[in-house]
């Protein structure tokens, strides 16, 4: 039985040697028709390694043109590249194999099937701009936006930390003009402290970019702190009598009003700010006027104006039926009289403003080319921007008020026919 079998198994072996290996080839046919190998691109993103080896240099790097991947060829079965998506990669720039201070070698590797994909043998770069990095220190200026919705004005806006240390490319550090912390007062019924996040600006005002930036802190505490506020009327007393020849037409103030902060204590006792009756003498007047008073010194203690309100106050005293306007008196209607000998004065300024009262037809009718008036010059001496009071003749119907202006005075100079003489 042996025999047989082994009779049969060694009977026309070359051809049996012949089949198999034809059975061999047929499968490899049908395996590479069924599952051929192809070759296709991927795009992977490229991530950078060792930056640090350029900080500790003191450089920044930035990818030139924003392009941060590499393309490559993969070859591998059909069968198993159709399962790989550009994740499978890893595409590696070392920034130590920097080359030429612009470009990194790009190493790429597979994640999957390593044994199983061929990788193109090309050498791919990633392109790279290397910056000087520099360290600024900045003051920060804190800042409030929008509107408390109660009687409160923000008294004082401050921050911490004041000083900020920014980090980054020396072109985009450089360029920072100013660091503002700004706090939204929005709805707000009292003090409080606000977390933000810093802003940096230009020259120009226009708001720097700080995505490259390192900042010391993230973000900058803004307290805010507010004084209670209230909007008072301005009275004016007057003092003694107006001639019989007058009538008191109106006294007005501009502004009417001013808003004052102080504690809610001090605000509750303040119900105007009163011109004591020393600044308009009713005995002293011959017509219409204007005069501006300083009223900081009648505000009541522990209560002040408001930050940006003038305390300039402007009084006007009308005669009835009178009303208040302006004129442009042209220098040319200025006589200088009694200029002391050897001296010669000028005015400083080509036309000169004056307030002019009367009945409103009065103002309507007049011409600025009929106001005339003088300085007398008797008392200068030689000198620039000497204060002197213009005295005005009034028009029929008009008054027009004293003005002050400036005049400067100067020594004559010898004509050259007397220098002559005397040589």
């Amino acid at each position: 039985m042996k025999q047989k079998i082994l009779k049969a198994l060694t009977k026309d072996v070359g051809l049996k040697i012949l089949a198999f290996v034809f059975a061999f080839l047929l499968w490899l046919v049908v395996v590479n028709i069924d599952d051929p190998t192809q070759t296709r691109t991927f795009t992977s993103v490229v991530t950078v390694t060792n930056a640090d080896v350029l900080k500790n240099a003191g450089k920044l790097y930035e990818i030139k043109d924003g392009v941060n991947t590499v393309s490559f060829r993969v070859t591998a079965k059909r069968s198993i590249i159709e399962k790989l998506s550009p994740s499978d990669f890893n595409a590696v720039a070392d920034m130590k194999d920097l080359e030429n201070e612009e470009r990194i070698p790009v190493t790429i590797s597979a994640k999957s099937y390593a044994n199983s994909v061929s990788i193109s043998s090309k050498q791919n770069y990633l392109y790279v701009e290397l910056e000087d990095e520099i360290t600024e220190r900045f003051v920060i200026n804190a800042e409030t936006t929008g509107k408390s919705d109660t009687d409160l004005e923000v008294e004082t806006v401050t921050c911490s930390p004041t000083v900020l240390t920014v980090t980054g490319p020396e072109e985009i550090v450089n360029s920072i003009e100013k660091v503002v912390a700004t706090a939204n007062i929005t709805g707000v019924t009292g003090d409080f402290t606000e977390s933000v996040i810093p802003k940096f600006y230009d020259k120009d005002g226009e708001l720097v970019d700080a995505k490259e930036l390192t900042l010391s802190v993230s973000t900058v505490g803004v307290s805010v702190h507010f004084v209670n506020t209230k909007t008072v009327d301005i009275v004016v007393k007057t003092s003694g009598t107006l001639s019989a020849d007058l009538k008191l037409g109106s006294i007005k103030t501009d502004p009417s009003s001013v808003m004052v902060i102080g504690e809610a204590s001090a605000l509750n006792n303040v119900a105007n700010i009163t011109i004591p009756d020393s600044v308009i003498n009713l005995s002293n007047i011959t017509g219409s006027f204007m005069t501006t008073v300083d009223i900081s010194s009648y505000l009541p203690e522990g209560v002040e104006l408001t930050e940006g309100t003038s305390s300039k106050v402007t009084i006007y005293v009308l005669m009835e039926e009178e009303v208040a306007s302006t004129a442009h008196v042209a220098t040319d209607n200025i006589e200088l009289r009694d200029v002391p000998e050897g001296l010669s004065a000028t005015l400083t300024t080509d036309k000169i403003t004056v307030n002019v009262y009367g009945t409103q037809s009065a103002i309507d009718a007049l011409n600025a080319s009929d106001i005339k008036g003088y300085i007398d010059c008797s008392g200068l001496s030689a000198g620039d921007g000497q204060n002197v009071v213009i005295q005005f003749e009034n028009p029929d119907g008009i008054t027009v008020q004293n003005t002050s202006v400036t005049v400067n005075v100067v020594e004559e100079k010898k004509e050259d026919s007397d220098e002559s003489a005397e040589n």
